[in-house]
């Protein structure tokens, strides 16, 4: 078998499952790029493997950290990363983890690819927006396989091609139209080499000859009613989510004390 086009590594590869105590995650905390001792067995091994990998490592940049997905070429040098958008509120409040704020295609050997972390699959607008600025699949790396049930319906609504990298779960992959192509076992560790073809274009036959599907959804969306997505006012502050054991709301300084002094720093309160 030759070598594949990427290996990819899941979600808290470096440290495992379950979630660990504040001082040890952040403890693994290194730039990215940079000479941390991860980084740099990260590095050795794509040289070993001579093969391109997608890591995982907590990063700390200017006086924060994040949940960052890297990409190295099969020499080792780093080629680009994606801080996961959509931190959750316990990496931000057990953790003092921020949340990521942009999708940028990250291009290796060709192929473009889009990256989603766990929590971040949750949110439809993850894919559709890799969709949009043009990759050609997307990688998903996550601690836990709680996700089968959607990520067949991303792939299908985006006709985008996803692998998922799963610690504790089983790993698999989806081609564009939604369908399993494999799977791992849940029940040990081990690898498998998916098979997909991102650059294939479906065509169909509609409205007196052939068209693309994919480009023509694209084409049909009324853009301005969109609006609602972007609108910040559409986000409801934390006191109105978290109740007490009565189900009453709490205010910020509840929940301060609730989340030891952490709070999301843009919560619209």
């Amino acid at each position: 078998m030759s070598n594949p086009d990427l290996i990819a590594f899941p979600e808290y590869t470096i440290s495992g499952w379950p979630y660990p105590p504040e001082d040890v995650i952040n403890g693994l905390a290194e730039p990215i790029p940079g000479d941390g001792p991860w980084m740099t067995r990260y590095r050795e091994l794509a040289r070993e493997l001579n093969t391109p990998l997608l890591g995982w490592l907590v990063e700390s940049a200017e006086g924060k950290l994040y949940n960052t997905g890297f990409f190295l070429n099969a020499s080792g040098d780093y080629v680009g990363k994606y801080r996961k958008v959509q931190a959750n509120l316990g990496e931000q409040t057990w953790w003092g983890w921020s949340q990521g704020e942009a999708f940028t295609p990250i291009e290796l050997n060709g192929v473009k690819y889009g990256v989603s972390i766990c929590a971040d699959m949750w949110f439809p607008e993850t894919v559709r927006c890799w969709e949009l600025v043009g990759v050609d699949v997307v990688v998903h790396i996550s601690v836990a396989d709680d996700m089968g049930h959607i990520i067949p319906t991303r792939a299908f609504d985006s006709e985008l091609p996803i692998v998922c990298a799963i610690y504790n779960g089983g790993s698999y992959a989806v081609d564009a139209q939604g369908q399993v192509r494999s799977k791992l076992s849940a029940d040990h560790p081990g690898w498998m080499a998916f098979h997909l073809k991102p650059f294939v274009v479906r065509t169909d036959k509609k409205y007196g000859g052939l068209w693309i599907p994919k480009k023509g959804n694209q084409n049909l969306r009324n853009i301005p009613a969109y609006a609602p997505l972007v609108d910040p006012t559409t986000r409801p502050p934390w006191t109105q989510v978290f109740l007490d054991n009565e189900g009453n709301n709490q205010t910020q300084e509840q929940l301060l004390k609730r989340f030891n002094g952490r709070y999301d720093a843009s919560d619209p309160v």
